[in-house]
């Protein structure tokens, strides 16, 4: 795999995290009531959960291929930021009771939490195949 076709699955990973994203925060609102407090919870989970989730992706990426103890670490490192912001935001609403928590922002945050994650095993499996295909090609990786 060249450098260049990593960088470009790299790109589509984040484009993929950010489309299926607003694809979820459009269906919630659309099915929604309107208020101005759903379209608070709806903007807060969707944030916490696509920042967590770009920022495990870029990690997961950068740290593959790279040693074995950078890339053990590197993907502790990516599991940790797609889960730690939704349950710290998840512990805070449940603590602090603001405003989105009132209108289901705790459960939006569960949702688009199990959806970025079944979206990064995709994309897993994704790379795992593209890397067995160049290796057959007599690509490097």
């Amino acid at each position: 795999m060249t450098a260049s076709s990593s960088l470009r699955f790299t790109a589509t990973g984040c484009l993929a995290i950010l489309l299926v994203q607003a694809v979820l925060a459009w269906y919630v609102i659309a099915r929604g009531d309107g208020s101005q407090q759903q379209l608070m919870a709806v903007v807060f989970a969707a944030t916490i959960t696509g920042t967590g989730s770009l920022a495990g992706w870029l990690v997961a990426r950068w740290s593959r291929g790279k040693s074995a103890g950078i890339a053990a670490a590197g993907g502790l490192a990516a599991t940790g930021l797609r889960l730690l912001p939704p349950m710290l935001a998840l512990a805070w609403l449940t603590a602090a009771k603001p405003p989105p928590e009132k209108a289901g922002a705790g459960g939006l945050l569960v949702g688009f939490y199990l959806s970025m994650l079944m979206l990064a095993i995709v994309l897993h499996i994704l790379e795992g195949q593209r890397e067995r295909s160049c290796s057959r090609n007599g690509e490097t990786i």
